[in-house]
């Protein structure tokens, strides 16, 4: 392997300022693993009518897979990366837990207030305060927990991510350290930094059921966090979580807050059930609980971005293959590619620049290829002596595989290539807000007359967030339950696992009647079994 360049241009982590770094059937229509593994994640967005954009900010369509529309859940194709270490705002993936606010809150950003509470002179402070407390910037990926979540067996509820749900990009804001110097430093006791969503979360249910509240260890965001308004150079816009956004360099994207509204520093993790059983790392089967393992660092993970001859086989002879690593805030020392599928190993070749260690760090292969299908997998060691595993840790939901057996490339050289089959279309869920709805008659049986029952009573009410005509219901949190169809299987998936933000209902509702809600659901929206 050559080794990394000494004199590569670097960025250090942060730089120091001159002064002193789904919902319920939301989380349906990112679930059934299953169903759309196959299509979406191999597919870009089909574009509106007459092939107009759907997405937000001008979001190429044919550069993502969609998941979701609300909340707005995009993948970045696997041939959509392209080779520069920094992934542009235009090709980054997008991923929420809650509808996102109104483009109101980036048209004004210098007026975005931030509560600031745990420090010995709390108060609130607009974003151009925070900017004359200092500056820094730092560089770091931003990865779903639930990426490589398509390859599980069991069909985890949640987005079925490939390796799309991960990015690198160059973040510019205001260290954390630097806030909570300012305001007297933190009260005693404290031992986490907890931060708030700005989402509009819907009247009638409690608060702690839906909000995006994250808790991280206090040693870690004094450490190296940032509340950013920049991203790649440019203002952070509303996809990314503009005005205002936590960034923890190393940690899963769940913890990086948008639209962040308070920032405290807490005795105690969050009550919020996104903290106290959402991103658990549970055995499948096992309802979440807070003593299980929550998801912060990112550990090893390496895979090949392309090319892959998906659009086009490749011509056979010379191609040079290119890739990413990253562990967390660990710096990558060696990165190894097979083409036997682990038989046997060698090193690959860095490319620069190093722009920090929270970045992913780019690696080339080059091989001769012949005619053929090739599977093609790397496996990164990291500055601790951590090894990218072969195999996947078996989880509830799907979350944390770094496995290289399922981060494999699959290249074709020279043939046909069958992948490239047209994708089966999305439902078409383009409407945040759908149009009202009126109860409309339907023939239930008695499963599901017990199901519609529930659907109204249930905590959290499900007609608070979704739009169902059989109920007369217009919540928007949620898709539109009679655009998306969903079938029984995803419905009791999610209802058992929960997703997001979305809590499970395995303690709130017995097993039959998750399967009379389930009954309902499909029934109301006239898609027979």
């Amino acid at each position: 392997m050559s080794s990394k360049p000494s004199d590569s241009p670097s960025l250090p982590p942060i730089v120091e300022p001159t002064t002193r770094r789904s919902f319920m059937l939301g989380a349906l229509s990112a679930g059934g693993a299953l169903a759309l593994r196959s299509s979406l994640a191999q597919g870009a967005v089909s574009g509106g009518p007459n092939g107009a954009s759907p997405l937000p900010g001008g979001l190429d369509p044919k550069l993502f897979a969609l998941h979701s529309r609300v909340p707005l859940t995009l993948e970045t194709l696997r041939s959509s990366f392209g080779m520069g270490v920094v992934t542009p705002v235009s090709r980054f993936f997008v991923r929420n837990n809650l509808p996102m606010p109104t483009e109101q809150i980036v048209a004004d950003p210098e007026t975005w207030t931030l509560e600031v509470e745990g420090v010995r002179a709390a108060r609130s402070m607009t974003l151009a305060e925070l900017k004359t407390l200092g500056v820094a910037t730092l560089s770091t990926v931003i990865q779903c927990s639930g990426n490589g979540r398509a390859f599980f067996e069991h069909g985890p509820s949640g987005s079925p991510w490939q390796v799309g749900a991960s990015g690198c990009a160059i973040w510019t804001g205001l260290p954390v350290r630097l806030l909570i110097e300012a305001l007297g430093g933190p009260v005693s006791r404290a031992r986490f930094l907890t931060g708030t969503g700005g989402e509009k979360l819907p009247e009638g249910i409690d608060p702690l059921d839906l909000m995006v509240e994250r808790s991280v260890p206090l040693e870690k965001g004094l450490l190296d966090c940032l509340l950013a308004w920049e991203m790649n150079g440019e203002p952070l816009p509303l996809t990314h979580g503009g005005p205002l956004r936590l960034i923890v360099p190393g940690y899963y994207g769940c913890n990086q807050i948008k639209y962040i509204r308070k920032l405290a520093c807490t005795a105690q993790e969050s009550p919020a059930k996104i903290q106290q059983t959402g991103y658990r790392m549970r055995p499948v089967g096992h309802t979440a609980s807070p003593e299980q393992p929550s998801l912060w660092r990112m550990p090893v993970t390496s895979w090949l971005q392309g090319p892959n001859g998906q659009d086009a086989p490749l011509a056979p002879g010379r191609v040079i293959l290119h890739g990413v690593a990253f562990s967390g805030e660990r710096r990558i020392d060696r990165i190894e590619f097979s083409q036997d599928d682990g038989k046997s190993w060698r090193e690959a070749d860095w490319i620069g620049p190093e722009i920090g260690s929270g970045a992913w760090q780019q690696f080339t292969v080059s091989i001769d290829l012949p005619a053929g299908r090739h599977r093609l997998v790397t496996r990164a060691t990291d500055a601790a002596g951590d090894t990218q595993p072969a195999e996947r840790i078996e989880n509830e939901r799907g979350y944390g595989n770094t496995a290289w057996t399922d981060l494999a490339l699959a290249v074709v050289v020279g043939q046909a290539n069958q992948r490239s089959k047209k994708p089966v279309a999305a439902p078409d869920l383009s409407q945040s807000a759908p149009p009202p709805q009126t109860a409309a008659p339907i023939d239930l049986s008695p499963q599901g007359e017990a199901g519609q029952a529930l659907f109204l009573e249930a905590e959290p009410s499900c007609g608070a967030c979704h739009s169902l005509a059989a109920t007369g219901s217009q919540g928007t949190l949620g898709p539109n339950l009679d655009q998306l169809k969903p079938d029984e299987a995803r419905i009791i998936g999610a209802l058992n696992q929960g997703v997001g933000v979305m809590p499970s209902y395995r303690e709130r509702l017995s097993p039959e009647q998750i399967r009379d809600l389930a009954r309902f659901v499909v029934e109301a929206t006239a898609k027979k079994p």
